[in-house]
């Protein structure tokens, strides 16, 4: 588990250093604070191996129009100020003291030239590169990454089997991965840890189905006492945020699982019996949750939920930015019940 990450030059944030992690980590701050991009940070620290593939898959999310091949368009965004010459460095510091440094900029090489080299309007250079040099304690590895107009070689050392955690946030559907998981999770007879939850929520839900009623597509259906068998998208949008919670936490085995707007969808009724299952589920198998909200409710709840379980590992991160640096500014369970029960604001 992580327990320390310094962040430099990286999309919104120009330096971040924050310590005293815990086992659920809750990252909280204005808009534009940079808790979306330390929730990308910490996915990077924890999977080193793919750093160039895990921007790509990001930056397609975010800006699907915008071609890879297209640096200034795709990849320029995610450097601060757009200083790919400069780069980003990520530093992250494990349990066990052992330290990664990560650092990805832009690179000259007789193989590429900017849209200076060339002379061509930027956002349609023909040829570019990337180095990726990975810091594993002693031991430094470096991966070259190049673009062009026919394409983006990804470096063929990259470990794309590697997964560094689950990344969740609001999507109007749901994932093939996630049926994927669940295929398999119902092939084991596993499914009943994602009811379990479930329940949590909406106590009338007694099953989870796979089916294809068109016989083309396979969609997800609850089976309810009332209602018989509903499609999993039919029951509104927290209904499917909290199956998305259980089934990549079902599929996880000792990785973290990194959720954006933890809130979105869900009534403020909900958090209480969602953080129970958080902070249960993350004790028992050893997971370690890195989690972004702009709900003062979702924090107090959060709060009440661990000192009811007596467990110290809640670690509130407050963001502000400043001029040069974003500061971070770490709350324990106690200091935020605390601030709860003076009615003090910590969301910054």
């Amino acid at each position: 588990m992580l327990t320390s990450i310094t962040v430099e030059n990286f999309r919104g944030i120009e330096r971040l250093h924050v310590e005293g992690l815990g086992r659920v980590n809750l990252i909280i701050g204005r808009n534009d604070s940079g808790k979306t991009a330390l929730l990308e940070a910490f996915f990077l620290a924890v999977n080193p191996d793919s750093v160039t593939e895990i921007l790509a898959s990001r930056q397609r999310e975010r800006n699907p129009d915008a071609e890879v091949k297209n640096f200034d368009e795709f990849w320029l965004p995610i450097f601060y100020q757009m200083d790919a010459r400069r780069g980003f460095r990520i530093e992250g510091v494990d349990h066990q003291a052992s330290k990664t440094t990560i650092s990805l900029k832009k690179t000259s090489s007789e193989l590429t030239k900017t849209t200076e080299d060339i002379g061509i309007h930027p956002g349609h250079s023909e040829a570019w590169a990337l180095t990726c040099t990975v810091k594993h304690d002693e031991e430094v590895q470096d991966a070259l990454t190049k673009g062009s107009s026919k394409g983006v070689q990804f470096p063929p050392e990259l470990d794309l089997s590697a997964e560094g955690g689950n990344w969740i946030q609001a999507t109007p559907s749901i994932s093939k991965i996630e049926i994927r998981a669940l295929s398999k999770l119902k092939q084991h007879g596993r499914d009943g840890l994602i009811i379990d939850f479930i329940r949590n929520v909406n106590d009338q839900v007694s099953g989870i189905e796979l089916l294809a009623p068109s016989g083309n597509r396979v969609a997800i259906f609850l089976r309810t006492k009332r209602d018989g068998l509903v499609p999993l998208l039919m029951m509104g949008e927290g209904m499917k945020r909290c199956f998305e919670f259980a089934v990549n936490l079902a599929v996880t085995d000792d990785l973290p699982i990194y959720i954006d707007e933890v809130e979105n969808g869900l009534h403020h009724s909900v958090l209480h019996p969602m953080w129970t299952w958080i902070a249960k589920a993350s004790r028992e198998r050893n997971v370690q949750f890195f989690i972004t909200t702009h709900s003062e409710e979702c924090v107090q709840a959060a709060a009440a939920v661990f000192k009811e379980q007596n467990d110290n590992d809640l670690r509130v991160i407050r963001l502000d930015k400043q001029e040069h640096e974003t500061k971070a500014v770490v709350y324990d369970r106690n200091l935020v019940d605390a601030a709860g029960r003076m009615g003090v604001e910590i969301r910054g």
